[in-house]
């Protein structure tokens, strides 16, 4: 590996040291308790150091509340995608509910920090990072649009009414996930069942 590889490798294992250390202090403080020093505290690194790699805390929040969006959607995009074409509507929801909580717990800080800055960052930065979720929300309309279409589900249900109470169930799962008494699978099998079986076609 060259110098200069090397010199990039160890930015970027910074930065991503940074946004980790970012998503645990905005969980736990939120977006106006936190400031830069504490995060760079957290990271390990000099108070100015962190200005390196973000200008300011509202580039920082963006970062966070983006790579949370963009690392949960690329999970379960890239689980569904690795499905046969001939995968069953019920197949690729299943999989993508195991994918969506499998993502959530693994990136728990960057879930957490997600709604508890809600309605504090500022309007620029949400709006940004709302294009982001919305198109995560497209692609679980477009699946279970899918599903409704096979009849897979029934024809009278609200698929955005469906998508966000199936949503908001999923990123609750990190707050009472406990590994001793239920396994992802097992939480992703009730999910599914619960949407796949408690509003099926008759």
């Amino acid at each position: 590996m060259s110098k200069k590889s090397l010199k990039l490798k160890k930015v970027e294992v910074s930065r991503a040291r940074v946004l980790d250390a970012a998503a645990h202090i905005f969980r736990e403080r939120g977006f106006v308790g936190t400031t830069m020093r504490a995060i760079a505290q957290d990271a390990g690194i000099e108070a100015g150091s962190i200005y390196y790699h973000f200008k300011s805390k509202d580039e920082l929040i963006g970062a966070v509340l983006d790579f949370g969006i963009t690392a949960l959607q690329g999970s379960v995009t890239n689980a569904v995608d690795k499905l046969p074409k001939y995968a069953t509507p019920k197949e690729r929801i299943k999989t993508a509910i195991n994918a969506h909580v499998s993502a959530i717990v693994k990136y728990g800080d960057y879930t957490l920090a997600m709604r508890r800055v809600f309605g504090q960052v500022p309007s620029n930065v949400w709006r940004k990072h709302v294009k982001l979720r919305e198109e995560y929300g497209d692609f679980w309309h477009n699946l279970l649009a899918n599903a409704q279409k096979q009849g897979g589900l029934r024809k009278d249900i609200d698929l955005t009414i469906a998508r966000l109470f199936l949503l908001g169930g999923l990123n609750w799962t990190v707050e009472w996930f406990k590994p001793k008494k239920h396994s992802l699978e097992q939480i992703a099998e009730s999910f599914a069942s619960l949407i796949l079986e408690g509003m099926k076609s008759k």
